[in-house]
């Protein structure tokens, strides 16, 4: 398959990422995929994006280098507008633009929360987060697992209540979208199609859930921590986790994309 013009450097594993993989997925455009090893990453995306935070994912589409999944969103609706994820100008645009950022708010506390119980719960961090990439990057990945434990833990500060204060965040998350949906699985959150407000909350919620599609299906190699495999059960018989599995299973198919391993 050959190269296109836009490259998506990501984690595969992080649902940033995954917001960022579906805004594409979802715009028809083919890329390719970078994935990065943790850490290490830093020396690309601060070149690649010099005022960045050196986090990804990063978007470089020809000219125009993104380094932020709501940059990232906004530039794809202003450039590839034949296939529109937001409405037009006026108040529904308002509301979608609204619902982006707070559920780009929520999904740092899940990723905390899910970081907190996988390192806490002494879940395999490395087979986890390397999965995806050729077995040399794995084997390296696995080494590593602890010092990534540890970075992780100082960098999103997970210690014991600013998990509880995450978990608290992100229910209330879930509450709210169950009130946005008026407790109906099968609405969208704004007007009655897709928007960037829907591919953001589901995709950013997908570790709770782990829908099919996602990043996170349930795998019998890799059992999650016991308090994350409640909470999905949980989820799954709530209208926002019954929303999370119709979305995920009516609008996250796509095909694969060339795939380059850094």
């Amino acid at each position: 398959m050959p190269t296109t013009e836009r490259t998506l450097y990501q984690f595969p594993v992080s649902h940033y990422c995954e917001k960022a993989r579906w805004l594409l997925d979802a715009k028809g455009l083919p890329y390719t995929l970078q994935n990065l090893m943790p850490g290490a990453h830093r020396r690309v995306t601060k070149r690649l994006v010099a005022t960045g935070r050196g986090s990804v994912p990063v978007l470089v589409d020809g000219d125009v280098t993104l380094g932020d999944s709501t940059e990232i969103a906004l530039h794809l609706e202003r450039t590839y507008p034949s296939t529109p994820l937001l409405p037009p100008p006026g108040p529904e645009r308002d509301r979608a633009l609204e619902l982006e950022d707070y559920f780009d708010e929520v999904g740092v506390h899940v990723r905390r929360w899910a970081y907190g119980h996988i390192i806490q719960g002494g879940a395999n961090l490395g087979a986890l987060m390397f999965r995806e990439y050729p077995a040399p990057q794995r084997w390296l990945g696995r080494l590593i697992a602890p010092l990534i434990k540890t970075a992780l833990r100082r960098q999103y500060r997970i210690y014991a209540p600013q998990v509880e204060e995450s978990r608290l965040k992100m229910l209330a998350g879930l509450d709210r979208l169950e009130r946005e949906l008026q407790n109906d699985p099968s609405r969208y959150l704004v007007g009655s199609s897709l928007t960037v407000a829907d591919i953001t909350a589901a995709s950013l919620l997908s570790p709770i859930a782990r829908p099919e599609g996602s990043p996170y299906p349930s795998r019998a190699d890799m059992p999650p921590p016991k308090a994350m495999a409640q909470l999905a059960e949980e989820l799954r018989a709530r209208p926002a986790g019954q929303w999370l599995l119709r979305v995920y299973q009516q609008h996250r198919h796509r095909a694969q994309p060339q795939l380059q391993a850094a």
